[in-house]
């Protein structure tokens, strides 16, 4: 596990490699790019986010124009760890968007 690890001259916020001695098993690598999006934003309270639809929450601009920022980075340090690694990377890439310290949206990018 690696927090902030420097990728083509940027930084990923999180990737966890499996060991080669654990590639025996059917376990994934991740990989994690986050992003923040400021309650005020949004002109909502902690307590309307916590109370929103999820998918409301995800149609927010502000959680759109997070998670679509998230989608080149991911690519970018997906084809940085595929070089190191190569075909033994069994790589799955997630983007997740906080709003506040209330809520979570996250997508699989593929």
């Amino acid at each position: 596990m690696d927090s902030e690890p420097a990728l083509q001259r940027d930084y990923a916020d999180l990737i966890m490699i499996v060991r080669p001695d654990m590639r025996q098993y059917e376990l994934l690598d991740i990989l994690i790019e986050f992003k923040y999006v400021v309650l005020g934003e949004n002109d909502l309270t902690g307590e309307q986010v916590r109370a929103m639809r999820k998918d409301d929450l995800r149609a927010l601009p502000t959680v759109q124009e997070a998670l679509a920022a998230a989608r080149p980075k991911l690519a970018g340090y997906r084809e940085a760890l595929r070089e190191v690694y190569g075909d033994k990377l069994r790589l799955r890439t997630y983007a997740i968007a906080a709003v506040g310290y209330e809520r979570l949206v996250w997508e699989e990018i593929k």
